[in-house]
């Protein structure tokens, strides 16, 4: 007893500190003195759910563009000298509903390293040369991304499942960033980065007070702005009105079959759903589950995981499988049939409930084990979510039912309109696993799958 309850009691504290400073910036910080490091990490809503078509992949440029010169280091030479100087290791990471930065180095400069965050963010120079180079950086991005087969299943299913794909689409394209000019830059800028819009974490080795009296005079000049999701709000996606299937070929020994839906937002209308959703995965998940039993130890298929990805604007729900290329139809077939089966009643015992939520609530413990990975969680939480979801997401999970993971699956996906996608050999297409075949398979017919 003592060894489930103890995941429990890890997860039910709150090992940050959190103040909200007059400008609007959020500031947390995080006390571990185990050893003599700390890492600065700022967190800005930002990222491919702000662009339209034009902007596509001007987050992610953006993202390179923060380590280069800025008011107090005038190129990206500086730059990197004063990185050297205080033993640096620094990284940003672009996604839909967020863009991070990060610095991590011993706490005794904690103080410069909070400086080279405020020039960063704040006086950015945007220089046309350093841009002209970075955009080339970002274009070999791309281009490493297109050379990857999984790339462009992901493209096909994106295309196929929003009506507007630039807003999710962190990467973005070759044309916009090759275009991109220094006011765009500085319109991101002026948009999205402001206190009011951005979170500021401080974990390591570190004393609470002390860091929000270092932050509070540091960013005393950082301007408050307009809310920017009020004059430019993310754009509401429609839902999708047709199920369809598309086969993407590329040299690939396994196949790869993939079933999206629109499934629910982390906001106040869809929550209940977003706990359910995750709980779900988790039982799964587990190597004795059923689901595990009927799909990957029966044969049938190689893998199968069902998971949805936290977003506040519409995650996606993905029903991905892996089959050998001579057991494609007893896999995808296996696979139809195990879905309503996931919302019966009889499904999952009590035990299953138990060793889900234990499953989540030793990951979440586990996330706080390193300071500098657990900036990056609470950046990424505060930007999708909220803090307060964050710290009550075990006591939730608990509240989770049979009738929840019903009530999941029937709205967002028993016989919801879905993509689905094959990835497979060339010659496995022309030897009959095509379009028309998987649309047989699925009972789809050839006018809705390819409206």
């Amino acid at each position: 007893m003592i060894g489930l309850l103890l995941p429990f009691c890890l997860a039910a504290a709150t090992p940050y500190v959190e103040r909200v400073l007059p400008d609007g910036l959020t500031v947390v910080a995080v006390e571990d003195h185990a050893v003599p490091l700390v890492t600065v990490e700022i967190g800005v809503k930002n990222g491919s759910m702000t662009e339209s078509p034009a902007y596509n992949g001007l987050s992610h440029l953006y993202e390179h563009m923060f380590f280069k010169g800025n008011q107090a280091l005038p190129n990206q030479e500086a730059y990197l000298a004063r990185t050297r100087e205080l033993g640096m290791v620094f990284n940003g990471t672009t996604e839909e509903e967020r863009v991070n930065y990060f610095f991590t180095t011993t706490s005794d400069e904690l103080l410069p390293s909070l400086g080279m965050m405020r020039d960063a963010i704040e006086w950015p120079l945007f220089d046309a040369g350093e841009l002209g180079r970075e955009k080339q950086v970002v274009i070999g991005e791309i281009d490493r991304d297109e050379a990857q087969p999984g790339y462009h299943l992901e493209k096909a299913l994106r295309e196929r499942l929003w009506r507007q794909p630039s807003y999710k689409d962190p990467l973005g394209n070759r044309a916009t960033v090759g275009s991109a000019t220094p006011a765009m830059m500085r319109e991101i800028q002026k948009r999205y980065y402001v206190p009011n819009n951005s979170i500021l974490v401080v974990a390591g080795d570190v004393e609470p007070r002390a860091v929000f009296g270092e932050v509070e005079k540091l960013f005393a000049g950082w301007a408050r702005a307009p809310d920017p999701f009020v004059a430019h709000p993310v754009p509401t996606e429609p839902p999708l009105d047709h199920s369809s299937v598309v086969v993407v070929p590329q040299p690939v020994e396994t196949v790869s079959l993939v079933f999206e839906w629109q499934g629910p937002s982390a906001s106040d209308g869809g929550l209940p759903a977003t706990y359910a959703a995750d709980l779900l995965t988790a039982m799964i998940d587990l190597p004795s589950s059923g689901f595990q039993r009927d799909l990957v130890d029966s044969g049938a298929c190689v893998r199968a995981d069902l998971s949805w990805y936290t977003q506040a604007h519409v995650g996606p729900i993905a029903f991905a499988l892996e089959a050998a290329p001579n057991r494609v139809d007893a896999c995808l077939s296996a696979a139809v049939a195990e879905l309503p089966r996931l919302a019966r009643a009889d499904t999952f015992t009590d035990r299953d409930f138990r060793d889900g939520v234990t499953r989540l609530t030793v990951e979440r413990a586990a996330e706080q084990e390193a300071p500098s990975a657990y900036a990056h969680i609470l950046t990424f939480w505060w930007s999708t979510t909220s803090l307060s979801y964050y710290d009550g997401y075990v006591d939730q999970m608990r509240r989770v039912d049979r009738a929840a993971i019903a009530a999941y699956l029937r709205r967002y996906v028993l016989g919801r309109p879905y993509v689905f996608g094959a990835m497979l050999a060339p010659q496995l297409v022309r030897g009959g696993l095509d379009r028309a075949h998987f649309e047989r398979l699925l009972g789809l017919s050839t006018t809705e799958a390819s409206r």
